[in-house]
């Protein structure tokens, strides 16, 4: 994945603010590959997931939750990617994977400790990251950050091609992107 920026182009879709976030999001996720800041690839891609599962949540739903998170990495992301050794990964190893990447910088989390999900860790341009305490009941898994990036970039434009098919979802997904930040000079 290049930092160079991605065009996709939807016919009148321009003034969409999901889109407009999501080719933001999908440069972010770019630069930060091409750069070597993995970690910051690995907040995006995972906040990306989140924000993405909260958008596509059927209307009244009022949260990103653990239920959003998982049902868009089933539908959009697991088809799309597979752990380096090509086993597959399921939607709760993406879910304690989030966790332990946002909230401790790490593979760590609850769901791996507890044997409910198995760690994540990744891999990129050879070079694997070293999980120095292993603290997980499974096998954990292996990841390739750039495929990941390129898995994400796929699914989303596949979710936007899906909004393009159904006007309540796109409707319920606008309405739900005007509480993203708006960058405007304030006097």
């Amino acid at each position: 994945m290049q930092g160079d920026g991605t065009q996709f182009v939807y016919a009148g879709d321009e003034g969409s603010r999901v889109l407009l976030w999501f080719r933001e999001r999908i440069r972010a996720v770019g630069t930060c590959v091409g750069s070597g800041l993995l970690e910051a690839s690995l907040t995006l891609l995972y906040s990306g997931i989140e924000t993405l599962g909260f958008l596509a949540a059927c209307p009244g739903e009022n949260a990103a939750t653990k239920k959003t998170f998982t049902d868009w990495c089933e539908k959009y992301l697991l088809t799309r990617l597979g752990s380096v050794d090509g086993r597959p990964l399921t939607a709760l190893d993406f879910y304690a994977a989030r966790c332990g990447v946002l909230h401790t910088s790490s593979s760590v989390s609850d769901l791996g400790r507890g044997g409910i999900a198995r760690e994540i860790s990744y891999r990129f341009q050879g070079r694997d990251g070293v999980i120095l305490i292993l603290d997980a009941k499974l096998e954990p898994v292996l990841l390739d950050i750039e495929a990941f990036a390129r898995a994400f970039k796929e699914g989303g434009k596949a979710f936007l091609a899906d909004l393009k098919r159904d006007r309540i979802r796109a409707e319920t997904a606008e309405e739900r992107a005007r509480s993203f930040f708006t960058w405007e000079t304030l006097q």
